[in-house]
């Protein structure tokens, strides 16, 4: 049974303009720390990869936050949710805290979709009941 969905979608410009207005606090502010080793590893390799990785987990938080219905308030907040990847390369959402809790109370299992071209990047998120 589905029990919510969420989509996000951003100009690139308007977050690396934050991302620069904050001296990259906004990366700090919004990833998660294993996020954040992606993130610093891909800028330091290619600057337009590495925003454009900042830019789908934003949208991916933005997209689950809609999906589970508390918008950015607790248990919901940033870094309570990872965007990471599992072996194959599939992101996969990943909740840690008092959303962790949250989410397993009400047996939810998330589906994420990512993608990015030169100016924009969108996030779709599923949230459904697991039932056994």
């Amino acid at each position: 049974m589905i029990y919510g969905v969420g989509t996000d979608i951003l100009k690139l410009d308007r977050l690396v303009t934050s991302y620069q207005r904050t001296n990259g606090r906004l990366a700090h502010r919004i990833l998660g720390s294993e996020e954040m080793q992606v993130f610093q590893a891909r800028l330091a390799r290619n600057e337009s990869r590495g925003m454009a990785y900042l830019a789908t987990r934003f949208a991916a938080k933005e997209a689950f936050s809609k999906a589970i219905g508390l918008g950015m308030r607790s248990p919901m907040s940033w870094k309570a949710v990872q965007t990471l990847n599992d072996a194959s390369g599939k992101p996969v959402i990943k909740c840690s805290g008092l959303l962790e809790k949250y989410v397993q109370e009400r047996q939810l299992v998330a589906q994420v979709s990512i993608s990015d071209e030169v100016n924009m990047v969108i996030a779709f998120v599923i949230l459904s009941v697991h039932q056994d």
